[in-house]
């Protein structure tokens, strides 16, 4: 059971971290001032977690960790029996 569910965790996790970069990139190509954002939330990762990492790559980490989130609720109920 624990190799069938891990392959479903790490098929989202790597869908997800994909998602987050392209959409990162795409929405601070119509939206600049949503980069600046990205950089504020990133900043402020850093500041709270002492992690020394570029604040764009932290964004990035933060948008996908949402997306794995989702991802999961989704898979959960997907899954749940309606009993």
């Amino acid at each position: 059971m624990p190799a069938k569910s891990s392959g479903s965790h790490v098929t989202g996790h790597l869908i997800s971290l994909v998602a987050g970069a392209l959409l990162v990139e795409h929405v601070t190509t119509f939206i600049p001032p949503f980069e600046q954002l990205s950089h504020q939330v990133g900043n402020v990762f850093n500041s709270i977690t002492g992690v020394d990492m570029p604040d764009q790559i932290t964004g990035m980490l933060i948008i996908s960790a949402v997306l794995i989130a989702i991802w999961g609720v989704g898979f959960h109920f997907y899954h749940t029996d309606e009993s």
